[in-house]
This record gives C-alpha cells, structure tokens and sequence, in this order.
C-alpha cells in the first residue's frame, strides 16, 4: 500500500554522531529509511494484542516499509546520480574509461575500472540539487546527456534545515536547569515556489501490510515530531516503471534509490571479489561489474526499545543513494521492470527496511 507522509513539524532523522547536554543533535539532509520503518512498525506494535513477545516483535520486522521519496504538488522525486557533474557552462557524464597513458591508480580490486568525466577541460564542479523529478530521471537514465538540460523546476534542493535551542526542564521546579541547553537540526518541509506560493512536501511510501487505518498522525524520528500519514493508492503509478525504459543489450547501469547496505562495504555482496562476476537479487541476469561511482559511507544507526534489549543499536555503514553500478550483462534477462525500485542488497532485513531499491538504465 502506498502511504503518504505530511510532516507537521520538522523532521529530525539523526545521524551517528553522540548527543548530549551542550551538544547539538545533528540531522541528515533526508529521512533515513529506518526512521520511517520504525515509526510504522511503532504505530503496529503499540494495537498489537500482545506486544511485549518475540512473536509479535518478529512479526513486526518482517512487514516492509520501502521508499521514502519526496512528493511536491503531484511529482515524486529520486535521489540525483553521482554520475553527473557540472561546470558553470556544460554538464558531463562520468563513465567508465581507462587510464591515459603514463596514469594509473591503486584500484581497491583488481580488474575494477575507474570511472571519469566525459570533459577535455579542469573546472570546478557545482552544485546540484539533491533530487530528481521522475521524467528527468528517465531520460538521464536511457541517453545521458544527450539534450539533457536539469531544469530547476524538474529538481528538488534538500530540505531547508531549522535549527532550535532548547532546554532541559527540572520537573520538580517546573524550570530550565542551567547550563543544561541543546540543539536540534530538523528538516522543515515546506518550500516557496515563485508560482504557486508555499507548498508543503510530502514522502512517498510503499507499506507492505493491511492493518493500518487510512489516516492517522504519528511521531516519526529524533524529538518525537508529528507527522500525519494517509493513503494514497493511486500513487502506485508514479513508482511504476516507465514504459520508456529498456535495458536490452549488454551494458546495465544501476542507479541506488535509497542507500544500500552490503556485507562488502560499496561492494554488493553477490559480485565475487576475485571475478567481479555474480547475479543481480530476485533476477537470472549473471553480470559482471565494470566500475562504480560512490560517495563516501552514510552511517545507519538507531535505538533499541525492545524490553530488556534497549540501548543504542551498532553503527553500519551504507553506501549512499545516487550511487551508480556499472555492469556487463552476461546471461540472463536484465530487465528493467524487475529491477525498478527493487532492493539488491541479500539480507532480508536490510530489504524490509527499504535498502537498496535501484533504478535500471544503459551506460
């Protein structure tokens, strides 16, 4: 089922850094999956009939809350490809390529290729905005730049952050205790459009369960901020793949929606590490990976609030969304409509939680 998410206030989704007295609690520039997973699940466990058994807490992970895209006025939006970059005249395309001669790098496997700007001249690079309206996304994705043109209208910046000081409150004096002040970062979800004035902007979810009510409002992330959820069918459309697409042939690039945690680290952990070989999740598609386009690791943390199993959970480290996957097809069916949106990482909470879901195109 698809749901949509109102922020009511703005947002915090926390990173892995400490938070205390004093110190400021820093937020991400998007949600993280597992924050919109664990306000679902919350919302579940808190009608469950018995809540506090290992059934009912087992049962409660294996429903999948995936997604997490921006909606603004009827649009959903996808996280920009690191394999873009701009200069103050023109845009290039990073590809795979080899190195020119009298050039080389340790590569972190052999047999890797890197990747490189399809540009003659040094510049220096500018700043994209962090999201993608869907129709931009495809074209990006089946001809590159070819009459490319990342209108602003066609992107999303990340949300404006809004930053609070606060204290804490002695409850048996009704007042702040002094020296005891901190600071949030929280993402406020309303934008101004030149045209349209003040819009608010939504998140698109797909929940794999029938037992929530079609509206409710719920606290989703740090500080407990409300959000109010509701169902949206007919989204279902604007996740389809496009018929647009086709990946036919024998070059497959994968753009992850969301970020992705692998075993390997930025490697996925069915591609060999000797062979570069292996088979995409969920397909028959034996692929053998060329290259890649990362940025540096996303921490995923959170808290425990199972009884007798709280406290803080181990840090992971994901490979960011945008992140892009250069493969050769070597057998099987590569096919774009069982890629779209469709998680490649193994483990099977990863994938409830919404971990790399990929977009399909050609390089």
């Amino acid at each position: 089922m698809k749901y949509r998410i109102t922020p009511l206030d703005p947002l915090i989704s926390r990173d892995a850094r400490q938070f205390g007295a004093g110190s400021p609690m820093h937020s991400f520039s998007w949600i993280t999956n597992t924050v919109i997973a664990g306000a679902v699940r919350t919302v579940l466990w808190k009608t469950s009939d018995n809540p506090g058994s290992k059934e009912t807490l087992d049962a409660l992970k294996n429903i999948p809350v995936t997604g997490n895209f921006p909606i603004l006025d009827g649009k959903i939006y996808f996280p920009r490809p690191l394999d873009i970059i701009k200069s103050a005249n023109d845009i290039y395309q990073i590809k795979p390529g080899e190195f020119p001669d009298g050039s080389g790098a340790n590569m972190p496997i052999e047999g890797l290729m890197p990747s490189f700007p399809d540009a003659e001249e040094d510049f220096k690079p500018e700043k994209l905005n962090a999201f993608w309206e869907k129709d931009m996304m495809l074209h990006w994705l089946m001809h590159g730049r070819e009459n490319f043109s990342p209108g602003e209208k066609n992107t999303l910046p990340a949300p404006a952050h809004d930053e609070r000081v606060h204290a804490k409150i002695d409850p048996s004096a009704g007042a702040a205790k002094d020296g005891n002040l901190f600071s949030t970062t929280g993402l406020d979800f309303i934008r101004r459009d030149p045209d349209k004035g003040l819009l608010r902007g939504e998140i698109s979810v797909d929940i794999g369960t029938l037992n929530l009510p079609s509206r409710f409002v719920a606290p989703v992330g740090g500080e407990r901020r409300l959000a109010e959820f509701s169902r949206h069918d007919d989204d279902a459309a604007l996740w389809e793949c496009p018929g647009e697409v086709d990946v036919t042939g024998g070059n497959l690039r994968l753009v992850l929606a969301s970020p992705a945690i692998f075993g390997n680290g930025w490697l996925p952990d069915w591609i060999d590490t000797e062979t570069l070989t292996g088979t995409i999740p969920g397909t028959n598609a034996a692929v053998k990976l060329v290259s890649a386009v990362t940025d540096r690791w996303q921490p995923v943390s959170g808290w425990y609030y199972e009884r007798g199993n709280s406290g803080p959970k181990p840090m992971r480290r994901a490979v960011p969304a945008g992140s892009v996957y250069f493969f050769e097809v070597i057998s099987g069916n590569a096919d774009a409509k069982s890629l779209w949106l469709k998680s490649i990482c193994i483990d099977k909470q990863n994938i409830n939680d919404g971990f790399g879901l990929v977009l399909a195109g050609k390089w």
